[in-house]
This record gives structure tokens, sequence and C-alpha cells, in this order.
């Protein structure tokens, strides 16, 4: 938890308010995908989008962004500059006209520069070597050349579904998810027996169903990754084919 001023709150809570608005959604279907309760779920997120709240989490500010499919560095720069912009009028208004001088004005250069130090940190990235991007490359090529057939099939199978299109991509998200444990759990492509397995991607289907998604489907979408993480090249040529039919 992060304790805020009232000020920064409201700020926060207009952003959001904007945000949710933007996507279409009610406060009580936030609620919903958050896993709120459904009775004190809606009343919760009125509070944040009034500013009522003097303690947040900074995990329920991002899991509200990515559920109105907002991207996060979007809104801390977004509330950055809206902050800034009223600290900076606000100390400007305090200084009396006729201490206006060169000394002033490097305290206040000196203040706003600590404030935006507690924001962004400088980072000094090292050039990467022609040969490493070349690595990057092929392997993102390569999981690129798995993961956008099993983004297809979801999409197909979403399609005779009745869900709303606006939850495409958080199935997607839920089968690249499941691809990328089944990678962990069997580097060598030998995956676990059957009750093993599920065991081990239970957990992640619960994740999804308490934001909101549907169980019975998220079990049907679990099975494209399984297919296509243990015959990916088979699975490719098979989808070829049919295209060119």
């Amino acid at each position: 938890m992060i304790k805020i001023t009232q000020t920064l709150a409201r700020e926060i809570g207009e952003l959001l308010t904007n945000y949710r608005k933007k996507s279409h959604l009610t406060q009580t279907e936030i609620a919903k995908r958050l896993g709120l309760s459904q009775k004190s779920g809606p009343i919760t997120i009125s509070r944040l989008e009034k500013g009522k709240f003097k303690k947040l989490s900074l995990d329920l500010i991002l899991s509200y962004l990515t559920i109105c499919e907002k991207p996060w560095h979007a809104f801390f720069e977004k509330l950055q500059g809206i902050y800034f912009a009223k600290q900076h009028h606000k100390i400007m208004t305090q200084v009396a006209p006729p201490m206006h001088h060169k000394k002033i004005d490097r305290d206040v250069a000196k203040y706003m520069h600590s404030l935006d130090a507690k924001f962004s940190k400088k980072q000094t990235i090292k050039p990467m070597s022609q040969e490493k991007k070349d690595k990057m490359s092929l392997r993102f090529g390569k999981h690129r050349a798995i993961i956008e057939p099993i983004e297809k099939e979801v999409t197909y199978l979403l399609g005779d579904s009745g869900e709303p299109y606006i939850l495409n991509q958080y199935y997607k998200a839920f089968a690249r998810e499941i691809y990328s444990t089944l990678r962990k759990i069997a580097p060598q492509k030998s995956l676990p027996a059957n009750s093993a397995l599920n065991s081990k991607l239970q957990p992640i289907i619960d994740k999804w169903v308490k934001k909101g998604l549907k169980q019975e489907i998220l079990e049907k979408i679990k099975e494209i990754p399984v297919k296509y993480f243990q015959s990916p090249m088979k699975t490719n040529n098979n989808s070829k084919s049919k295209n060119q039919n």
C-alpha cells in the first residue's frame, strides 16, 4: 500500500475513470474482473475513481489498467505530467514577486529536480552486439512462429463461444502464459502425465477465472498451446496445407 495525498488520489481517480469510459466498461464490470465481491466491489471502484482512498495498492491500479487495455507507462507518464505541472504552479505562486532572483530560481529548480528524480530513474544502456541482436531476432522469430498460430486458433474458438470481442486479448494472454509455463516445466519437450500436467496448469486457470474469464472456455483454450508444444512443426505444416487448400 502506498500513502498518497488527496490531490494525487483525485488525479489518479479521474484518469482511471476516463480509461474505463473509453473502454465502455461499467464500475460493476471492473469490480467483477478484479475479483471483488458483487455487493461491495462497485462501491470500492467508485471510491477509487473519486479519490477517496488515502492509501492505494499499486497492484490494484495496474490490474485496473490491464482490464481497460491501457498501457501502464502511458498512465504514469500522464499522471507525472499533471502532478508536476500543479507542483510547479503551487511553488511559483507561493514565492512572492519581490523575491524572484537567481538564488530563489535555483532553489526552485533543485526542488523540482528532486521531485522528478523520485519518478524517473536514468539508466545507462550498453550497446548490444550484432551477434546478440541476431540471436535475439532468431529466438523471437521461432517463438512467434508458434505463438501466432496459437492466437489464431484462440480467436477462431472464441468466435463460436459468444464471448465479447474485447476479451479476445485476455484469452490470448492466457494461452501465451500456458505455453510459457510448458516451456519451463518441460524444457526437453517431455510433458508429465495428464494428471500432473493439469495440476501444474490449474492455478493459471484459477487466476484468469478470478479476472472474469469463463472456466469452460479456458479449459478448451488450454489444449491449444499443449498441442503446439508437443508437435509445433507438424501443427504448423498442417495449418499451412489448410491455407493452401
